[in-house]
């Protein structure tokens, strides 16, 4: 089945997700919501070659993901056994220039950014300042979310783990940048609803990090991002992270960022492009392969001179199921996951420009960082490295039975949801109903009961309640989507949940047509 229609807020499902369409970001264009990719299968197993050294093997590991992302220029930086064994640059800085990358050339690192404000806030429950079990009003009372949702069981807990059902609001990547600009941000949020009651479900957020900064600030009397600098960059030995675009110009080595732009072109960021106050919490930050490699040994090293190791530990501790396959959960700003037989801790990052992966072994001592200069990050360059360093048996890859027609026949019928959306009221609602495409097959259609845009997609099982979608049909996954049970397992479903979609059963007639 082919996608029939896909209209301006169906298409920015897909914006949110990755680079797949857009425009200049700026007042009345499309907007990308930065964040990490949506679910992708382990890349394939390295496939070393007898004569490659160790650092050919990495070359080839990064080459071979560049080339596939079409990616400018990157830098990587290994950790083994806890030393840094290898670090370097490829490619240019610039697509239309000769100036290469080299190992300590600064990128922009995205959502990666989310866990060093996550140590920050651990720091003030060290200090007695903040409990995880502060509810969010104590530390930001103008966050009144609207709705009839019960916003008050917001924590900082929550905040962390995904799980406080605030949407993920659309924001330009330009902002006001000043000591007030969260505040500021956050006194706006009234008129958003929630998109289900808080601690219902794990649902990724720029939001929730944005607000951590806040408590930050109001729990230490200082700026976020003074905090960040003194607090937490400089006792980890993180030389080359800021959050200050003219530092790093004045620095002399970055790499320019590359997005697509709606015309099929390119759109080149310099470090001074854009900055936004409010946001930076969730994924701001200039940083190096090397400052990021460190930073996963420090914390798998207890936490070093910033943490100490029991809120090390907390930070890489399964906390909050994702809701989409056994073994994947999130700590406190940090992916715990599966590979293979072995259990890694890692984040990417995804913002106009640049891409980020961050992947570590905490009892091997083993770290990653793989940074690049499109919005497309290298994931399989990361996983590449770790399959080579850490070898982990391949025959120990889940698989996972055919969807029961039975169960799938649970998920169908229609549903009220809200995407979020780049209007003053958020989210948005739409309608929508899940149906059979086959056997064993279903299909989604959602249509904007208003302004009339529909879209068609297939959902496709990866395993248990949890599928993917192929939203512009270009071979991608663009989505997850889940399906959240309710305590009797042959009743209809709670919740579905994508990131940009929440949506509940209805039994009220439809309103469109497929």
């Amino acid at each position: 089945m082919k996608a029939r229609t896909i209209g301006a807020l169906a298409m920015l499902l897909v914006i949110s997700a990755g680079p797949v369409l857009g425009a200049e970001p700026g007042p009345g264009g499309l907007v990308f919501v930065p964040g990490p990719p949506p679910f992708q299968p382990w890349p394939a197993p390295a496939k070393a070659v007898s004569t490659d050294t160790f650092e050919e093997a990495v070359d080839r590991c990064v080459g071979d993901a560049m080339a596939a992302a079409d990616t400018p220029g990157a830098a990587v930086a290994v950790i083994v056994g806890g030393e840094l064994v290898y670090e370097q640059g490829y490619g240019v800085k610039r697509r239309s220039g000769a100036a290469p990358v080299d190992a300590g050339t600064q990128f922009r690192i995205g959502s990666v950014t989310k866990m060093l404000t996550a140590a920050a806030v651990m720091q003030q429950v060290e200090a007695g300042v903040v409990s995880l079990d502060d509810r969010l009003d104590h530390w930001v009372p103008e966050a009144d979310f609207a709705g009839h949702w019960p916003a008050g069981e917001i924590t900082v807990r929550r905040l962390l783990t995904h799980a406080t059902g605030i949407p993920d609001l659309v924001f330009h990547p330009n902002g006001a940048v000043g000591p007030g600009a969260i505040a500021d941000w956050a006194a706006t949020l009234t008129s958003t609803g929630l998109h289900a009651p808080p601690g219902v479900f794990f649902n990724y957020s720029n939001p929730n990090f944005a607000l951590a900064g806040l408590v930050v600030e109001r729990s230490s009397g200082l700026d976020y991002r003074s905090y960040m600098t003194t607090r937490v960059f400089a006792p980890a030995g993180m030389t080359d992270t800021t959050f200050d675009p003219a530092a790093v110009t004045a620095r002399g080595n970055w790499a320019d960022g590359h997005h697509p732009s709606g015309a099929g072109g390119e759109i080149v960021y310099t470090p001074a492009s854009y900055d936004n106050g409010a946001f930076a919490p969730a994924g701001y930050a200039f940083s190096t392969a090397r400052d990021l490699a460190r930073w996963a040994l420090l914390l798998s090293d207890g936490g070093g001179a910033v943490l100490g190791p029991a809120s090390a530990a907390a930070m890489q501790a399964a906390v909050q199921s994702q809701g989409s396959l056994p073994g994947y959960n999130y700590g406190l700003g940090i992916f715990v996951e599966p590979f293979y037989d072995l259990e890694i801790r890692q984040h990417g990052g995804n913002i106009w420009g640049w891409g980020t992966y961050l992947l570590w072994h905490p009892d091997r001592r083993f770290a990653v960082a793989v940074l690049a200069n499109t919005f497309e990050s290298l994931p399989a360059a990361a996983y590449c490295v770790a399959d080579l360093v850490l070898e982990p048996d391949h025959g120990a890859a889940p698989s996972y039975p055919p969807p029961d027609p039975a169960r799938l026949a649970l998920f169908e019928g229609m549903y009220d949801a809200s995407v979020v959306a780049n209007l003053p009221t958020n989210p948005y609602p739409v309608e929508g109903e899940v149906f059979g495409d086959g056997p064993g097959r279903l299909a989604v259609h959602f249509w904007d009961p208003v302004g009339g845009w529909n879209a068609i997609w297939d959902l496709v099982h990866v395993g248990h309640d949890f599928f993917v979608v192929d939203v512009d049909y270009d071979g991608l996954y663009d989505l997850d989507l889940s399906f959240f049970a309710s305590p009797d397992p042959g009743a209809r479903p709670r919740w579905l949940r994508t990131r940009q979609l929440v949506g509940l059963p209805r039994t009220a007639p439809r309103t469109g047509r497929r």
